[in-house]
């Protein structure tokens, strides 16, 4: 950090790529010289750059790689740097108390500790953006720095969980002392080491306790046994009868399972507060309703579980990218009335106007959730690590909720598409990308769900369509084809366009990259497609025998047919 003469540099390559520096407080992207205020500060540098995201947290990044001089970053913020400075050269409250003379410290000085530890990590991960997005930063270089940084993520990440345990004093001491490292403590005799092993079986015993699902800890809703990990075992017709809150049950059960209580600052008894409200915000429409907002939020949480768990993709997802894809599976739909973009333009409603004729529907979800998320006071998308920011995540969920919309199916797929082709592995995916299409497919899974459960979906879609149609005559519009009941395709017929031409391309980029556990979801595709084939074979046939094709022939076509060649 010594002074150094400044050169003069081109536009700023790391405020174009990323804004976490926004969190140090500075109005810079960190590099020496720059003041490049082209982008908000505060959000989160892995929603605007995910690859560069993918590796988060890195510490001891090699500045002298490839001609980078330590003089290219500087100070962020004076008071922090100072602070961070002064823990890097070894000069830390730690480190002068951390030596020979044994002095335990304090409840004040190890919050300061935290502190420090804190900017420590963020102005690290700031430089190490700046590496990356110089264009000749060592590749190599950077792989180096993984095994910190994986180590200093799940430090930091865990560092939040100070203030939320129950336990006090010595407990939390040593709870800390197990995340952050530190020296070895010296034991003067038997009686402390019994003492040692007394408080962190102690530790142990309460993080069990906080990571328990919720079920245990309160009876939240009447429970229904789900295997959430199966596909064919899911039902959402089925839990839609046993409780009547199946999005309830669905979100609820994956918050507990994940034990995301201890990612989020908002309580058991607040989420729920939230989710009920927004399943009682879905209008009991034949299709968009709360029993196909369970299925959804089932089927993008199956696709995340089964991509996270590859062994290849370790440390690609978080609990925030969880969080994120849960809420927006969730709230996808609120306040769906039953009727269409395309209706709702033509007939002028007030939604509409609102959203001057741009996925109406879909920025009414969202605007309506987040409203509901403000009058429930609960703070869902607050969380106990340094980054993202709540504006970064909302801004994420917006995204994926836009992504329903079918009039940007086409972009949805290309992008995804794109990325399978071009990347090199799956983490290499831009995971905004990535969720934006796992929602989208969620969206329209059920057709990759066994066949009686796809055909009751396909039914209330049809039923959904035909309310509007209908309401569309009465109000002098001409219905669409798909909408008309007296024109409209058979159900058969219409279902195969509609899984060979929307859910057969969007379902085989995800196939690609989720291994094992599409073949369940690929066979009910496969299996459904054949059903409405043979039902629109039969369909044929039946429609064959009433106008009497089979039993009226013309003598000469009579002829012709038994002529063997």
């Amino acid at each position: 950090r010594g002074s150094s003469s400044e050169t003069e540099r081109p536009a700023c390559p790391v405020a174009a790529r990323s804004r976490f520096c926004g969190t140090m407080g500075n109005t810079s992207c960190g590099i020496a010289g720059c003041t490049d205020p082209r982008l908000p500060l505060g959000d989160s540098y892995d929603v605007v750059d995910a690859q560069v995201e993918k590796r988060f947290a890195a510490t001891n990044v090699f500045l002298e790689a490839e001609g980078v001089s330590a003089s290219f970053l500087q100070e962020p913020c004076s008071e922090a740097a100072g602070r961070a400075s002064s823990a890097a050269g070894g000069s830390t409250k730690s480190g002068r108390r951390g030596g020979a003379e044994g002095v335990a410290v304090g409840q004040e000085e190890l919050d300061g500790m935290i502190e420090d530890f804190k900017q420590l990590i963020t102005l690290t991960m700031s430089r190490y953006h700046a590496l990356a997005a110089h264009p000749h930063a060592d590749e190599d270089c950077l792989d180096k720095a993984d095994a910190t940084m994986r180590r200093l993520q799940q430090r930091l990440r865990r560092d939040g969980l100070k203030k939320a345990c129950s336990w006090h004093g010595d407990e939390a001491d040593m709870w800390l002392g197990m995340l952050a490292g530190g020296q070895k403590k010296r034991f003067n005799g038997l009686r402390e080491v019994v003492r040692q092993v007394q408080v962190e079986t102690r530790i142990i015993k309460q993080w069990r306790r906080r990571s328990s699902s919720l079920s245990s800890q309160q009876p939240l809703h009447q429970q229904v046994k789900v295997d959430f990990d199966s596909w064919e075992s899911f039902d959402a017709f089925h839990i839609e009868g046993a409780c009547q809150q199946p999005l309830t049950q669905v979100f609820m059960s994956i918050w507990s399972s994940r034990s995301l209580d201890l990612f989020s600052r908002a309580t058991d008894d607040g989420v729920l507060k939230f989710i009920r409200a927004v399943e009682g915000a879905y209008l009991d429409n034949p299709y968009h309703n709360r029993i196909h907002v369970a299925d959804v939020t089932h089927a993008a949480y199956y696709f995340w579980s089964h991509l996270s768990a590859q062994p290849h993709m370790e440390g690609y997802f978080g609990e925030v990218d969880l969080l994120a894809l849960l809420v927006a599976a969730a709230v996808h739909d609120v306040g769906h009335p039953g009727r269409t973009n395309e209706f709702l333009v033509k007939t002028q409603n007030p939604l509409a106007l609102q959203y001057s004729d741009r996925s109406v529907l879909e920025n009414h979800h969202a605007a309506t959730a987040f409203m509901l998320l403000k009058e429930s006071g609960v703070p869902l998308l607050d969380h106990r690590l340094v980054s993202p920011s709540q504006d970064a995540i909302k801004a994420r969920i917006v995204d994926m909720i836009l992504a329903t919309d079918m009039a940007h199916h086409r972009r949805v797929l290309e992008q995804m598409n794109t990325e399978v082709k071009v990347q090199a592995t799956t983490q290499d995916i831009n995971k905004l990308i990535l969720e934006q299409h796992l929602l989208h497919m969620a969206d329209i899974a059920h057709a990759l769900r066994p066949a009686a459960q796809h055909r009751a979906w396909s039914e209330a879609v049809q039923m959904e369509f035909f309310a509007q149609g209908d309401e569309e005559k009465s109000m002098g519009h001409q219905p669409g084809p798909l909408f008309d009941r007296s024109k409209s395709p058979t159900l058969p017929k219409g279902q195969m366009g509609f899984l060979n031409f929307v859910v057969a391309p969007t379902w085989k980029p995800l196939e690609q990259i989720l291994g094992p556990a599409s073949k369940a979801l690929d066979a009910c595709l496969w299996e459904n497609m054949e059903m409405w084939e043979e039902m629109a074979k039969n369909e044929e046939e039946v429609a064959a025998v009433e106008q009497g094709q089979r039993s009226i022939m013309t003598p000469s076509r009579s002829r012709r047919s038994t002529v063997k060649f």
